[in-house]
């Protein structure tokens, strides 16, 4: 879900940054990841457009998948199936460690589907024909699903698998989403789910500043200099910026250069528009260092260090100056900037069913002040995609927003650092299941639980990734009960031994 900032500014900024700061050089052999997901890559030919009998011109396209099946044990064994987020599934192929460590437990087979319109799965032949606005109406949250249903269907044909295989689908984030509405909407497919950082509950973003305020808190948990100089900082660079006594002095944007090390004078012709494109730079920097504030340094989207937002508070706290403490805090950014085809497929997403306009304050936040205005969000949307205009309330009333009360073996995790936890369902539903989980990871970031085990996780998600993997036993067997195979000789206490064998080896 970090692509937020990318839609904001294309939106509110109208352009690219053309102002570089120069980056903290960080030894790249610190995040080398020794991580060997050991995928293979498959193509399924989906349908185009699920939900219309007349097939499109072009009726399929390939759909991109990865599979792990060195631990699958036969064909009543597990599969952990990763839906596919926002970006390309190989990135979280290589981020997604636990369910590798689960499936060599459960002895199952590990699947990532990648989602329709991201990465190479593109209909009509390439992105630039998929994305124009004539062909890019068929990226909606329930093709993918559907699209996710009928490849469960198709892995089971292909590797002969008896009916009594439980599906047990999993994903972070966005994916997090799809993996819950999938558990609810084809329970008769999907044995249970685990829904990481999930944020279902998108009118809590556009009815307050929470996503920035948990921005804010967590900074302010380092230093309560830390705000303060974050919103000095902004004040001073406007000022600077917008210093128009004298139109042949550039004596503000000349301090706003040497402060902020940028590679040249910001131009007179553009300082507004430069200004608030070095303010959404820096301002995305800071809340994605929060969001992947993990314990450890990685290399999760770009390079960081362990715990990124309190490296940069700490640097921040060295320097003389508001502005020089931007410039500091800006060193470690961890933005994704390099694929323009997520920008453009994220942006249509964000204009049709993901709609999550932030309001900010400047005073329990660390942001300017900002009220979206919804006439021009829609028109922007309108103007860009030929007439398209958003449904803020269709994907919570399509999906049933938090309430899942009908719903069953369903896992929810929010990192208590995550600033998209403000989305998320933190509490169990009124009359809900025991089924239904709900779990908040103290000093957890955006999906840590998915992660790789490593030393320096904090025992909050150690203990939360043992829930998740009893679940999963727990599902697995419920569903050989449902549907058992003839065949099946298994005795009627694996379950029990492989959840015994398996906290285990978590624990040690």
């Amino acid at each position: 879900m970090m692509l937020y900032y990318q839609f904001y500014k294309s939106f509110i900024f109208g352009g690219l940054l053309v102002l570089v700061v120069e980056a903290l050089s960080i030894s790249p052999s610190s995040f080398v990841d020794t991580f060997d997901p050991n995928v293979t890559e498959y193509y399924f030919d989906t349908i185009v457009d699920h939900f219309n009998f007349r097939p499109t011109a072009d009726a399929k396209f390939p759909l991109r998948y990865f599979c792990n099946d060195q631990y699958y044990a036969n064909s009543s064994s597990p599969v952990l199936f990763y839906a596919g987020n926002e970006a390309p599934i190989d990135q979280f192929v290589k981020n997604s460690g636990f369910l590798f460590e689960a499936a060599q437990q459960l002895e199952a087979m590990v699947v990532f589907a990648e989602h329709r319109y991201y990465g190479k799965s593109f209909p009509f032949g390439s992105p630039e024909i998929a994305l124009s606005p004539q062909k890019i109406s068929y990226l909606t949250v329930e093709q993918a699903m559907a699209d996710f249903n009928t490849l469960s269907v198709h892995i089971r044909e292909k590797w002969q698998m008896k009916r009594d295989t439980a599906f047990i689908v999993a994903g972070g984030s966005y994916g997090g989403n799809l993996a819950l509405w999938l558990r609810l909407k084809n329970p008769n497919l999907w044995a249970g789910a685990l829904a990481s950082s999930a944020t279902p509950l998108k009118h809590l973003l556009r009815e307050s500043n929470a996503f920035s305020k948990i921005v804010a808190d967590v900074y302010g948990n380092v230093s309560t200099t830390c705000p303060d100089l974050i919103r000095k900082g902004w004040k001073d660079l406007f000022h600077y910026m917008n210093d128009n006594s004298d139109e042949n002095d550039n004596s503000g944007r000349k301090i706003v250069q040497e402060e902020l090390n940028l590679c040249h004078i910001p131009l007179p012709e553009q300082q507004e528009q430069q200004a608030y494109e070095i303010y959404g730079w820096i301002s995305g920097a800071l809340e994605t260092m929060v969001q992947y504030g993990y314990p450890y340094p990685t290399n999760f989207y770009n390079p960081g260090p362990a715990y990124p937002f309190k490296v940069a508070c700490e640097n921040m706290l060295l320097e003389k100056s508001p502005l020089a403490s931007l410039r500091a805090a800006a060193q470690h950014n961890l933005l994704l900037t390099d694929d323009d085809w997520v920008g453009i497929a994220w942006g249509y997403q964000c204009c049709t069913e993901v709609y999550q306009p932030m309001p900010t304050n400047g005073i329990t936040d660390i942001e300017l002040p900002y009220q979206p205005n919804k006439t021009e969000y829609f028109k922007r949307c309108q103007n860009r995609w030929d007439g398209v205009t958003p449904r803020p309330d269709w994907e919570e009333m399509t999906f049933m927003s938090s309430n899942i009360q009908a719903g069953s073996n369903i896992f929810l995790t929010s990192g208590q650092l995550d600033p998209w936890r403000a989305a998320g369902i933190q509490s169990l539903p009124h009359h809900a299941s025991d089924s239904i989980i709900v779990r908040i990871i103290d000093d957890g970031a955006h999906h840590l639980d998915l992660r790789s085990s490593h030393p320096m996780d904090p025992p909050s998600v150690r203990k939360v990734r043992e829930e998740e993997l009893e679940n999963f036993i727990r599902w697995i067997q419920q569903w050989k009960e449902m549907y058992p195979s003839s065949s099946n000789k298994e005795p009627a206490n694996k379950s029990a031994l492989l959840l015994r064998k398996s906290m285990t080896v978590l624990s040690s």
